[in-house]
């Protein structure tokens, strides 16, 4: 028997779930929830969780963060990512938090389970029209991967803290070097990305996937 929970905030997509899954016979639905702290509070409670299926976009607590600490504190629960986004930065965000599995919403029953069964035996699994447009956007990547700046360890550690909205003088005191020094740096980093000013260079790091 596997057990799942099914997290999502909309009732409806839940409910769809469910009653796709209804006919099989060893799939167990033992919980559900609406946003990341409510599954936490699941597993906290005991019930007993063999795979996750994690909406990413969730209020209070999203998908992401809820991967990270559910992967830290349940280590034998897999997590499989359902998103409406097909987009590289958050694949490879829920990768990196743990998670073994992307789908798109709208992929049918029999990839569902298909999903299901080979994570739940600790294999990996995309749908097939994710992979193609991940692959797509790794071979454009290539294409301009020369052109790609490379960043100091330093530029790395002040693109890290405007992107959290500290400001120059605020990375001065954190870092304890001085105010011109950091500016030197934004100015490096915007030639660098090729973008005029922080709200450009933000954009350019996320798109990146330069943030830690």
């Amino acid at each position: 028997m596997i057990n799942l929970l099914i997290a999502d905030d909309h009732q409806l997509l839940i409910d769809g779930i469910k009653t796709t899954l209804a006919d099989i016979e060893d799939f167990n639905i033992v919980a559900e929830a609406h946003d990341g702290f409510q599954v936490l509070r699941q597993l906290e409670s005991g019930i007993l969780v063999d795979v996750i299926l994690m909406d990413i976009n969730m209020p209070k607590l999203d998908g992401l963060d809820c991967t990270r600490k559910v992967c830290k504190s349940f280590p034998l629960v897999k997590i499989i990512a359902l998103s409406q986004y097909d987009e590289k930065r958050f694949v490879k965000r829920m990768i990196k938090n743990g998670a073994s599995g992307y789908l798109l919403k709208d992929s049918g029953k029999d990839v569902l389970e298909e999903a299901i069964r080979k994570v739940y035996a600790g294999e990996k699994y995309f749908c097939e029209r994710l992979s193609l447009s991940i692959v797509k956007q790794e071979l454009k990547l290539e294409d301009t991967k020369s052109l790609f700046p490379k960043l100091t360890e330093r530029e790395k550690e002040i693109l890290n803290l405007i992107c959290k909205e500290f400001s120059s003088l605020e990375i001065a005191d954190k870092l304890f070097i001085s105010f011109h020094t950091v500016e030197s740096h934004r100015a490096n980093l915007m030639y660098k990305a090729g973008v005029k000013n922080t709200a450009g260079l933000v954009r350019w790091a996320v798109e990146n996937d330069l943030i830690e």
